[in-house]
């Protein structure tokens, strides 16, 4: 159940960005959530920051797609789910971003799984 949750979360999260559909998009980040290991950047990002960026990224229709490969679940509990996987942030103009990142999903009192915290490992563009 724990590896069909979290391929459907992420397949939400890339169909949102296809769409460019920002209310779907962020309907799948909580409030309360925090990226950590941005490059460049000191302080985590939070709920506002990600939408700001996503907007801006949507907007000037930069960012064309996200995949995702090598799933590893590294936490399960009753209301939250842990797992390291790979990212791929297609631009419109072809270069690609692959991050390795932990993510942590949580279940929140309207039953919706929402990102809650992100740490980066690795960020190489190319």
């Amino acid at each position: 159940m724990s590896q069909e949750l979290i391929l459907n979360w992420l397949n939400q999260l890339s169909e949102s960005v296809k769409n460019r559909d920002i209310d779907s998009h962020m309907a799948l980040v909580s409030r309360n959530v925090q990226v950590y290991g941005l490059p460049n950047q000191d302080d985590p990002v939070d709920y506002n920051g990600w939408l700001q960026r996503r907007r801006s990224e949507f907007s000037r229709n930069i960012l064309d797609k996200l995949s995702y490969a090598k799933l590893k679940i590294k936490t399960i509990t009753l209301r939250r789910v842990g797992f390291d996987v790979q990212e791929t942030m297609q631009a419109t103009d072809g270069k690609l971003i692959t991050i390795e990142k932990n993510i942590l999903l949580e279940q929140e009192d309207d039953q919706q799984w929402r990102v809650v915290e992100e740490t980066i490992y690795n960020w190489k563009t190319g």
